[in-house]
């Protein structure tokens, strides 16, 4: 960080009225009148061993540290009117790779990002009188679990998850059921407006992306049950950059931009069948026009995908639960003109491994799930009364013997459809409303769906604690 940088980040802390680093911290979220304050500030190390899954890559292991800091603030006049913003900073130190060794231009080892906004809102409420909320500008969304809207930035990881997006929101109290109606308009890099308080442009996906969505949520139907549908309709114009190259957290590697448009139409149901069984399942289909690579020819594209999950509750005093996911993501049949690989949208995050989030760019992008089959069995226990203990299985398959691009090819065996066995535990905790952290740990057994060079193990190690005010 930079000098500017640091003067930045210490006029936040002190307009809002607190040392990050002071004699104690207060509570968090702390409401003063009509404003809402608020810090924090996440430190995590990481590894991970044998990326690309071969053990003779030279840039195959990575261990590095992410120090982010956050402060925030909420005003409201009255009960129809708020605003809202969240200032960040990141910065990342790479102890793996060398920098002789990454195969891109620009990394670095000791990577400064800059100072920006991933929240800035303007909230309107009981617009007319009417049960109707607007809010405009940069913000988080989520929609269901997060299955296809979660992430517009997922070239920077967990940095920041924001979309530029107008949400409408109509609540039709006397049936239970809301209706959201989104605009959203995400630019590929940081440079539009609000833009970085220290003039630096960072990667943030690969494309100009303009996206609606109607989606509906209702309480009514049934008992203890969210039934949901969705339309989402999403154009990608490409960014085009010199080798596809991305700037992104200091280690700019290459990844291709969509082009062309997606449409998708879904259901999701999240029901507590008995006090002991609950069942959530998401499928949807797509169709529309894409190019999965630069200088591919437009494919109609018809997909399809499901994912969904069965939980029993003990109800006992470590309130154990047992999970059983199972996951489809239509792949490409390369013997057909049309492209039937689903495409996850606004879905490319973590939503079940940390590691498969570097293992995807094989065969498709940077957490970019398509072309698959999982089966997941998982246990859930509250092991203290701050910590809970989460222990995962997944067997996973490659549903078509085909890749994104035809350079990929190399990466897979074209002999078999196992894509390997992926283990994953976590253990959370939260010592108090100022105090959390986690650990997490996976390994993946590649199966025959790789080439036999991109066989050997890979896996992710993360210790993070997170300091709120």
């Amino acid at each position: 960080m930079n000098s500017k940088q640091i003067k930045v980040v210490v006029a936040v802390a002190l307009t809002y009225g607190f040392g990050l680093f002071g004699s104690g911290p207060v509570a968090a979220d702390q409401t003063f009148g009509p404003a809402t304050l608020g810090a924090d500030g996440r430190l995590r190390e990481i590894y991970i061993g044998n990326v690309g899954l071969n053990t003779q890559s030279p840039s195959g292991n990575r261990s590095f540290q992410r120090y982010r800091l956050r402060a925030w603030g909420e005003y409201k006049v009255g009960e129809r009117f708020g605003v809202a913003a969240r200032l960040l900073w990141e910065g990342r130190h790479y102890a793996l790779p060398l920098k002789s060794t990454w195969a891109a231009p620009g990394f670095q080892t000791w990577w400064n990002g800059d100072v920006l906004f991933d929240k800035l809102t303007l909230d309107f409420k009981k617009i007319g009188g009417l049960p109707l909320t607007l809010k405009a500008g940069r913000q988080d969304v989520m929609l269901g679990n997060g299955w296809l809207v979660m992430d517009g930035t997922p070239l920077d990881g967990s940095r920041t998850l924001y979309m530029d997006a107008a949400r409408v929101t109509c609540a039709v109290d006397s049936i239970k059921t809301t209706f959201d109606l989104l605009y959203i308009n995400n630019s590929p890099n940081t440079a539009r407006f609000p833009t970085p308080l220290g003039g630096g442009t960072e990667d943030q996906t690969e494309q100009f992306e303009t996206g609606g969505i109607l989606y509906a949520r209702n309480k009514s139907l049934l008992k203890d049950t969210d039934l949901d549908a969705y339309y989402i309709y999403k154009h990608n114009n490409p960014n085009d950059t010199v080798g596809n190259l991305r700037n992104a957290s200091g280690a700019p590697f290459a990844s291709p931009a969509d082009a062309g448009e997606v449409n998708a139409l879904g259901v999701r149901i999240d029901s507590k069948l008995t006090p002991a069984w609950a069942v959530r399942a998401e499928a949807a289909g797509e169709w529309g026009g894409t190019k999965p690579y630069p200088g591919a020819p437009r494919q109609d594209l018809a997909a399809f995908g499901f994912n969904g999950r069965l939980t029993y509750a003990f109800n006992d005093k470590r309130a154990n639960r047992l999970h059983l996911d199972l996951e489809y993501l239509s792949g490409d049949d390369p013997h057909t003109k049309a492209n039937e690989s689903f495409d996850p949208l606004w879905g490319r995050w973590p939503q079940w491994s940390e590691l498969m989030i570097y293992q995807w760019p094989l065969d498709s992008r940077v957490g970019q799930a398509t072309n698959l089959t999982r089966l997941n069995l998982g246990w859930l226990a509250k092991v203290h009364p701050t910590t809970e203990v989460l222990l995962d299985y997944h067997a996973l398959w490659a549903n078509q013997q085909s890749t994104r691009s035809p350079a990929q090819l190399v990466n897979i065996s074209q002999n078999g459809n196992f894509r390997g066995h992926l283990f994953t535990g976590w253990v959370k905790t939260k010592f108090n409303a100022h105090v959390s952290g986690h650990l997490v740990a996976e390994y993946l057994a590649p199966g025959a769906f790789y080439a036999a060079n991109r066989r050997d193990g890979s896996y992710f190690l993360r210790a993070e604690v997170v300091l709120a005010f």
